[in-house]
């Protein structure tokens, strides 16, 4: 389960850089031995930055068999990867994810490539990594410098990226404000108070399928602003378990609307 996230530009740009690296280490790696383990540290890297295993997760279309695909497949064949980008991302990803936890040698993802005469192994592993493992290299590397541009990051060195839920969504933050859900004064507990009671509004306004949840937000949230009310801190659990719900409540709604915003604020207030 995932909570609101607040990324510092500098940390931001680590990120990327590390990325970069650690993409680079595999794509340019030919020893059958060396390429497996620097394919684990890829996919456990990517599995532990919270922004590129969000954007995987967002391209997510379908559960691939790939048990299946690498029985079938003809030792002298190429895999089929999927045209649509996001089933690229997931065909790719599926496939080194399974590669490195069920594989003993990073060979037997390989063949098929490189078939000329005189080919060892090696150039196998080359040809693999830049005619498939590259293009997933490629998705998340653009995906960063557009996010990067879009955020307007040189423009504004001092300001942090939020993540809020697990679907993808992303909002501004400089200086402790959310500018895309116009929060000011994040630490003030006067806040943090006002957003609840305004949350609690909006979630019993909304129609939601699993009511429990639903309900479950409420108490809690309705909890957290009393605490407030009463000059108390909010316990850590009671703390948690708003997150939790709030979090599975961001993940019903539709990702730019009000309850989402006032989710990520109420969130974002939380964390701060």
């Amino acid at each position: 389960m995932e909570s609101t996230v607040l990324i510092p530009i500098k940390k931001f740009k680590i990120i990327s850089k590390s990325f970069r690296r650690v993409s680079g280490d595999l794509l340019y790696s030919t020893d059958i031995h060396e390429t497996m383990r620097l394919a684990i540290k890829f996919i456990a890297y990517i599995e532990n930055e919270s922004i590129i295993y969000d954007f995987i997760r967002k391209c997510h279309t379908q559960d691939y068999d790939i048990e299946e695909i690498l029985n079938s497949k003809a030792y002298e064949s190429k895999y089929d990867i999927p045209i649509d980008n996001n089933e690229e991302i997931s065909f790719i990803y599926q496939l080194l994810k399974y590669a490195t936890e069920n594989l003993s040698s990073y060979n037997q993802l390989t063949y098929g490539y490189a078939l000329y005469k005189g080919a060892k192994f090696s150039d196998q592993v080359r040809e693999f990594n830049y005619q498939v493992v590259r293009l997933l290299v490629n998705h998340i590397t653009d995906y960063l410098e557009e996010m990067a541009i879009e955020l307007g990051i040189d423009e504004k060195p001092n300001a942090k990226v939020l993540i809020q839920g697990n679907v993808g969504q992303f909002n501004y933050a400089e200086q402790g404000n959310i500018e895309a859900i116009q929060t000011n004064n994040q630490g003030e507990n006067n806040d943090l108070q006002k957003v609840a009671q305004e949350l609690i509004e909006l979630l019993k306004g909304t129609s939601l399928e699993n009511k429990n949840i639903q309900e479950d937000a409420i108490d809690f949230v309705g909890e957290v602003a009393q605490n407030i009310e009463e000059g108390q801190s909010p316990k850590p659990s009671l703390l948690r378990r708003a997150t939790e719900s709030l979090t599975d409540i961001n993940s019903m709604v539709e990702s730019g609307s009000q309850i989402a915003i006032k989710i990520g604020q109420f969130l974002s207030l939380l964390n701060s």
